[in-house]
């Protein structure tokens, strides 16, 4: 187990007490009849500068290991399985205004080792998102102070090179007010574009990645300016999905031409400034935090992505954070803002939820990783 330097014992220990609470399998009562994750290997990282690592046993997780990473708030798994991706939302690096992002190689029994650390561009603070490409031969980095986006190489052994590639974006000025850029989520198209959203401006933009580096290829500027606060292609590669705090926008989108067309609906739902999207790896379910506690799911046309309401569940978990679908799309995995890392069953035919079952404790949790 790595200890961050400067820990003292009393910080050290109150940490892994309050990260250990689901060992005893609390709330397994709660789960249907045979229900067994389909989870290997969960990462959650903590505020309190640290990735804690755990393995799942079906329906109980163990804490195997706790691992420095300071101000981690996003995570992302390489291609393989075989390497995570800690975004270090810092200011200040060896003295510079920059960010940093960390590599981790995942071992067999799910244990992390640190691989490199690399910083962002000069000026590219407070990074805030990130996404590994389909061919996992780069890591594109969301920046929101700075309003930039990173693209950093990715080795064969996992470890990440020096930024290759950096898009620096400008504010936008509607009706007289300007709003600055804040990137703040990014994910890719199936032909390996990068779909951007913007908190700032408001706007969703598609990103050209290719040997002469990262550009503008296409743009979506909403006329209102709402924050866009996460994207998510449906599975079919047509439809993109745009959640702003009043709701979830649905597009038609062409990834032979990179092109995001009309808008085919606005699903109105209260999201918050920094609510949670997840989409069913099978593209008939789309989840989404609500500010009230729980999550809305709403069924989706498999064809246009349309949404259709299908119910509120687990209202008992609080507020969430952030929201992963397990690799065999059997649950979903939730972090609500009071540090407790969740799961509950999906239902195949409805999608509607089980009372979540509660899987560890973990304080000032920010997101969650999974690999199978």
């Amino acid at each position: 187990m790595s200890m961050k330097k400067g820990w003292n014992r009393r910080e050290f220990v109150h940490l892994m007490g309050y990260s250990t609470l689901s060992s005893a399998g609390l709330c397994s009562s709660l789960l249907p009849a045979g229900a067994r994750s389909s989870v290997r290997f969960a990462y959650v990282a903590s505020e309190r500068d640290a990735i804690h690592v755990y393995a799942s046993h079906g329906v109980e997780w163990t804490r195997v290991q706790t691992i420095a990473s300071e101000k981690p708030v996003a995570l992302a798994v390489g291609r393989d399985g075989e390497a995570l991706y800690a975004v270090n939302e810092v200011r200040v690096h060896h003295g510079l205004p920059m960010g940093t992002v960390e590599a981790f190689s995942i071992g067999k029994d799910g244990r992390l080792a640190k691989l490199s650390r690399q910083p962002l561009s000069l000026s590219a603070t407070m990074p805030r998102h990130a996404a590994v490409s389909p061919d996992g031969r780069s890591l594109v980095v969301a920046v929101r102070e700075g309003g930039a986006y990173n693209v950093l190489p990715i080795a064969e052994d996992g470890s990440l090179g020096r930024v290759s590639s950096l898009l620096k974006e400008t504010g936008v000025e509607r009706a007289g007010v300007a709003s600055i850029s804040r990137p703040h989520a990014v994910a890719f198209d199936t032909a390996g574009r990068v779909i951007a959203a913007d908190a700032g401006t408001g706007r969703v933009s598609v990103l050209g990645l290719s040997g002469e580096g990262l550009g503008i290829h296409a743009r979506l500027e909403l006329e209102d300016g709402m924050a866009v606060s996460r994207v998510a292609m449906h599975p079919n590669g047509r439809v993109l999905y745009a959640m702003r705090e009043d709701g979830i926008a649905c597009y038609g989108y062409d990834a032979a031409a990179g092109k995001i067309e009309e808008k085919r609906q606005h699903a109105k739902v209260a999201c918050g400034p920094d609510a949670a999207l997840a989409v069913h790896r099978s593209g008939e379910f789309v989840y989404a935090s609500r500010p009230e506690g729980g999550v809305a799911v709403w069924a989706a046309d498999r064809s246009t992505g349309r949404l259709r309401a299908a119910g509120e569940d687990s209202e008992a978990m609080g507020e969430l954070c952030a929201m992963e679908i397990a690799p065999e799309g059997n649950s979903l995995i939730a972090v609500s803002r009071d540090g407790r890392v969740m799961e509950s069953f999906i239902d195949a035919a409805t999608g509607r939820l089980s009372a979540a079952a509660l899987r560890a404790k973990v304080e000032s949790s920010r997101c969650v990783a999974l690999v199978s």
